[in-house]
Order: structure tokens, then sequence, then C-alpha cells
């Protein structure tokens, strides 16, 4: 937990930059908002043509295609979509035409608030999709620039203005609105754009979109986006409007034409008709005809009985002449044959079959104890053949009765086909032409059923398609999302806000806490110290921790410590100053050695020992060391303000004198990778005894008071600097 909290602590500290940040961000996003031009949205929703019920169910058009559409939404997405219908639809709005004032900034364009209306004929087709700049001087006179030159032309507000063989404008007041909105500024600055058909309708299609709810759904949604709410709501209705008139007029044309072109065919058919049963009445009337259909179909139903009797009689013949030549051919071997009698059934031959084949397995017996030659077995052999005999008769005799059976049909069949050799070749020129004339009276019928439909669809100017949600003046915009740009922005300025505190914190690179140093050295702390607000609290905390010092043998008589840090600024002044107070009030003998002749410590003279860095770069070490025994002889206990580790090598001589050795480090100045040029220092010159001192331990001061900190630092610069 603590860890996690000495990584949010920078962030904690840096909470007024986040909060700025993100407040910079809301006005930047504001002030975009208040340029951006807002897009507004319009949906109007069409239900299609249903052909399997049509609108009350009524299914009068289904069997003639040419009077709806096929239903499919995706065809009808496409027709809606096309540059045709988008460019009828433009056709009945005004939108051709576009006033915008232009501002300082931003230039936006005007529709419902127009001070003056306005008309432009194009003479020459270059001057489409230009800018013409028009400039209102006052309440009656005002300047037209020509697009793609200087040149200028003036006009009054009434009159028809022409601009050479390219344009003519005519401006007047719009009295109506100027009436109810006096407030509303006339002069100014105004660009008048007129559009090319092409190049509307384009810019038109571009915005427009158009889908169905759903797929099985027979709805679809007209949407369309514009910077003025009004157009964005006209154009979706009008081209719903113009899409089921478009529907109605295609329906009617369509219609119209067919009907037509049935009167025609019903005409031509109804002659085709008369001319038929002339021809059919004539030639009854010659050839005496009254009516033979009825002889004519007994005896064919005759002869058809008797072919199907000889067919079955063939196919019966057919099997009993493969049995026979089957049977001739292994007459010799009967027992070992397996014929097909299937057109051999009648129950005698049945009862042979079995006759055979219960003695051919007493022969099989009697072979098992007698020899072929034996007077048994040759009885059962004759038996054997003498029903083989009869059977073969048999077979014979029976192909022989089919043969006389099929001869007589076919005999009786020719028979009765002789009796159609008188019948005359009128009667199949009489079917023939009923069949025709048939044809002819079933298209005559279909024709006059279309037509009448066709009638019905012509004075029913009615479309199956609707429009079952007009869209409305939309009142917000869809774009740009207010909300979403403000909370983005917002957000964007809180990251850029921690990213650049995670920067900052990672290019200063300080000590910070207690555990970033426990994590880079295995150099003991001795003790910490916090920020304390008075010398009330630095006395309590410090007696405290000299307390835990002389429990700990740190303080042991004629001793010394030596205060170090890579920077004067990094408590080594504050550490000794407050020790030294707490040793006064003690009444302990103790001095502070320092080398800094300059210093700001409020001691005693008799407990201050001041040594210029000259007297000491004189004595020899063995000088040194003796007057440095000699001073821990006179005192119980010498602090040495030390020289920085950074800035001069002396610092480890004293620090190879000291009893003990305190390196002090402070969370907001020392720099984290001190903590390993320390290491090296240790382990290079053998230090003994060192510990650390972390000061300002978890502080974190707010911006405020370090940009308090700052000026008052720079202040003091200047005033130093000036004297």
């Amino acid at each position: 937990m603590q860890e996690q909290l000495s990584i949010l602590r920078p962030y904690i500290r840096g909470l007024p930059i986040i909060v700025v940040a993100m407040v910079a961000g809301l006005l930047v996003a504001k002030k975009y908002l208040s340029y951006t031009t807002p897009m507004y949205e319009s949906t109007t929703k069409i239900k299609l043509a249903d052909l399997d019920q049509g609108v009350t169910g009524n299914n009068l058009f289904k069997d003639f295609d040419v009077f709806a559409s096929t239903g499919k939404i995706a065809m009808e997405i496409e027709v809606l979509k096309s540059q045709i219908l988008v460019r009828q639809t433009l056709e009945k709005l005004d939108f051709d035409e576009e006033l915008s004032r232009v501002g300082k900034v931003k230039t936006s364009e005007l529709y419902t608030d127009k001070p003056f209306l306005h008309r432009v004929t194009i003479h020459d087709p270059d001057y489409y999709d230009r800018d013409w700049v028009i400039q209102v001087a006052d309440t009656v006179h005002y300047t037209v620039q020509l697009p793609g030159t200087t040149e200028v032309f003036n006009g009054l507000f009434g009159d028809t203005l022409h601009l050479r063989s390219a344009a003519s404008i005519y401006l007047v007041h719009n009295t109506e609105l100027l009436a109810k909105r006096p407030d509303l500024a006339l002069c100014g600055v105004y660009k008048l754009h007129k559009y090319s058909m092409d190049r509307l309708a384009g810019q038109v299609a571009g915005a427009l979109d158009v889908v169905a709810v759903d797929k099985d759904v027979a709805i679809i949604r007209i949407i369309y986006k514009d910077n003025i709410p009004e157009k964005a709501a006209m154009l979706t209705n009008e081209l719903a409007r113009t899409y089921i008139d478009d529907y109605i007029e295609d329906k009617f044309r369509v219609a119209d034409i067919t009907a037509d072109f049935l009167d025609q065919q019903i005409e031509k058919v109804y002659n085709e008709l008369e001319q038929t049963e002339r021809e059919i009445q004539g030639y009854r009337d010659r050839n005496e005809i009254v009516n033979i259909r009825m002889q004519t179909e007994t005896d064919l139903r005759k002869i058809s009985q008797m072919r199907i009797q000889q067919t079955n009689v063939r196919m019966s013949l057919e099997a009993i002449n493969e049995l026979n030549d089957y049977i001739q051919q292994g007459k010799d071997n009967f027992l070992e044959l397996a014929p097909n009698f299937e057109a051999f059934t009648d129950l005698l031959s049945t009862e042979m079959v079995k006759n055979i084949k219960t003695l051919q397995a007493e022969r099989q017996d009697l072979l098992l104890v007698y020899r072929k030659d034996h007077e048994l077995v040759r009885t059962v052999e004759e038996k054997i053949d003498f029903y083989v005999d009869y059977f073969v008769e048999s077979i014979g005799n029976t192909r022989r009765n089919l043969e006389t059976k099929y001869d007589k049909l076919t005999a009786d069949i020719e028979q009765a086909e002789r009796a159609f050799e008188g019948l005359p070749e009128r009667e199949r020129v009489l079917t023939t032409m009923d069949r025709e004339f048939g044809l002819q009276q079933k298209s005559y019928i279909f024709l006059n059923e279309k037509r009448i439909e066709a009638e019905i669809a012509k004075a029913a100017k009615h479309s199956f398609h609707r429009i079952i949600q007009e869209a409305d003046t939309p009142e917000k915009p869809v774009s740009p999302n207010r909300p979403i740009i403000i909370i983005v922005s917002s957000l964007l300025g809180m990251f850029g806000a921690v990213i650049f505190i995670f920067l900052v914190n990672a290019s200063k690179a300080r000590v910070n806490d207690t555990s970033s140093v426990e994590k880079n050295t295995d150099i003991p702390i001795l003790y910490t110290t916090p920020h304390l607000k008075n010398d009330e609290a630095a006395a309590a905390y410090f007696k405290n921790e000299v307390f835990k010092l002389d429990m700990k043998g740190l303080l042991a008589p004629n001793s010394s410590l030596v205060y170090t840090a890579f920077h004067r600024n990094h408590g080594v002044r504050y550490q000794l100053q407050q020790l030294g107070e707490v040793f006064l009030r003690e009444g302990r003998n103790f001095c502070v050695l320092t080398f800094d002749e300059g210093h700001t410590f409020r001691l005693p003279g008799e407990h201050l020992r001041v040594v210029s860095e000259d007297d000491v770069s004189r004595l020899t070490f063995a000088e040194l060391l003796s007057w440095y025994r000699q001073l821990c002889t006179d005192y119980d206990l010498v602090l040495v303000d030390n020289f920085n580790l950074r800035d001069n090598a002396k610092s480890l001589l004293f620090m190879g004198l000291a009893d003990q050795n305190l390196c002090v480090v402070d969370t907001r100045k020392t720099r984290l990778s001190s903590i390993g040029e320390l290491n090296l220092l240790r382990a290079k010159h053998e230090i003994e005894n060192l510990r650390l001192v972390v000061n300002n331990d978890k502080y974190s001061p707010s911006l405020l008071h370090e940009g308090i900190w700052m000026i008052r630092k720079t202040i003091a610069y200047v005033k130093n600097w000036r004297k």
C-alpha cells in the first residue's frame, strides 16, 4: 500500500496541473465548438408495398406484374438514392442558391434568417459553382464582385443587376423578416453560391443515406444531414413524396401503355376468332358433318383394350419362349437347372416340380447306400425322366397355345382398325379447327380480363407505398457531439498533464522517499526527518532522535559524526543546527566544525569551530590527523559539516577520519543516481560506519507553495545581483 501511494504521490502533488490542463482542454473544446458548423440529421420512414396483401388484402394485380414492383428492399433503396430521383426532388426545392454571411473568423449559411431575398440567373455555365461576393453598404446600395476577377458592379435593392453576359442578380429586402427582427443586421459582407444541378445532386447524394430498418421488414429510412435543420427535414420529406409520386406516375404510365396494347390485341384476336367460326361452319355444311365423335371414341377404346391384351400375351409368350429355350439347352442335365417359372405357374406344374425335387432328394439318399447301377436308383431316375419329359412337353404346349392367342388378337385388332379406313379426312381437319378456335377463345377471354384490370389501375391513382413517419425539424445537432468532444478534450488535457508530470518526475529522478533509497542501496538508514513547519516541532522531533542515537551508542564520548551531502542545500546544516540546539539544551560539551566561512549556524562561539579550506590544504595528513584527534579530545562530541561529495575530494578525507559517517539525502533535491555513486564511493574507499539520513521524508509540497518559493528566490537573486 505504501509503495502504491509513493507511485501516486507525484500525481497527487501535480493535481493543480491536472486540473488546469482539464480546464484548458474544456475551454479549447468550447472554443472549437463555437467555430464548428453543426450538422443536423432528419429521418423519414416509408413503408413499401406488400405484393402478397396490398393495402387491404386485395390481390387485384397478382397476375399482372407490370403494375407493381417486386418489393425487393435493396432495389427500392437504390431507386431512392438514384441521381434521377434526387434531381426531381431538388427541382422542387430552393437549394440551388446558398447565401452565407462572411464573418471575421466564421462564415455562416443563412436560410431562414436572410435579411434580403435573392435570385440569380446564370447565362454562362462557367459561373456555376462559384462564390459571388456581395457587400451591402446601406439599405439601398450593394456591390457584387464577379467571381475570378476584381471587377465590381454596383446595384440597387429591388432592381435587376446585369453582370455583363455572365449572369443577372435580383435582390430585394426581406421585409417580413426585418419587421419581426429589427435587430437583424442588413449591412455586411455576404457570399452567394449558385450550384449547378450536377454538383448539387452529387453533394446531396453524398450526404444522403437510405437504409432498411430490417432485412425482413419492408420499411425504409431516409436519412439526410445538413448544417441547416430546416433543409435536412425538407429534403427527406420531399424525397419521400417524390418517390411515391414517381411510383404512381410510373404505374399510371405503364397501365396506360398496357391498356392501349391490350385494345389492339383484343381487336386482332376477335377478328381471327370470327374468321375461324365461319370456316368451321362452312366446313360442316360442305361435308354434312353432324356428330361421329361418340362412335370414334368407342372404337378407339375397343382397340386400346385389345392392344393391352395383346401386349400381355406377348409378354407371357416371350417369357415362355425363354423358358423353353433354357430347358431345351439343358434338357440332358435337367436336375442341375434352376428355371424361372414366373411365366408358368399353374398348380400342375408346381406339383410336378415338387415331385421332381422329392425324387431328386430320394436319389441322393439311395446313392449313399447303393451304386448308380442299382435297381432302386435306376427306378428313381426313370421316374425323374418321366416327369421331366412330361414337363418339357407341357411347356411346349403352353407356348403353342400362347402363339395361337397372340395371332388371334392381332387379327382382331386389324379387323377393328379396318373400321377407320372409311373415316373421312374431314373429321381430323375439323378437330384441328376446333382446337384452334378454343385457343383463340381463351386468348380473347384472358385479354379482356387484363384490359379490365388495366382500366382499374388507370382509374385508381394510389400507391401502396406510404410515408409512415415524416421528418421534423431537428433541434439538436448530431455532430459535432458536444458532450463527447468536451469530455474527450478534458480527458486529453488530463492525460497530457499526467504524462507531463511523469516526464518531469522521471527527468528529475529524485530520491522521493525511503523506499526508493532502500531499493537502490544496502546502506542502512539511521533516521528520517520529516518536513517540520516550526522550531517547536523540530526541537521535539530531534530531541527524540538524539535519545535514539544515545541508545544505539552512536554518541560515544570523544567521538565524531561527519555529516556529508552531495550539495550544501540538501539539509546538512539543518540537521547540525537542530542537533546543536538539542545538545545546548542538554548542556553537552560539543562543537560543530565547518569549513564554510559564510555559514548560517546560530550557535555560541564556544560550540562552533570555523576552519577555512586553505588552512586544511596547508596541513599534512599527520598534522591534520593530530589536529582532528585533539579536537575530539577537547570535546565529548564533534559534529563535522563536511565538504560536498560532488564538488570537493577533501570530503572523503574527513569521512575516513570520522567515527560515524552520516550522508544526508533530501527527498526533494537529491538525485536518485547519487545513491549509486555513494555505493561506489563506499566500496572504492572502504568507508566504514556509513549510514543515511533522509531529510524531508514524505514531503510533497504543493505547486502553489513551490511557485511562491521560486518567486521569492528569484526576487532575492535579483536584489543580490543589483547590489
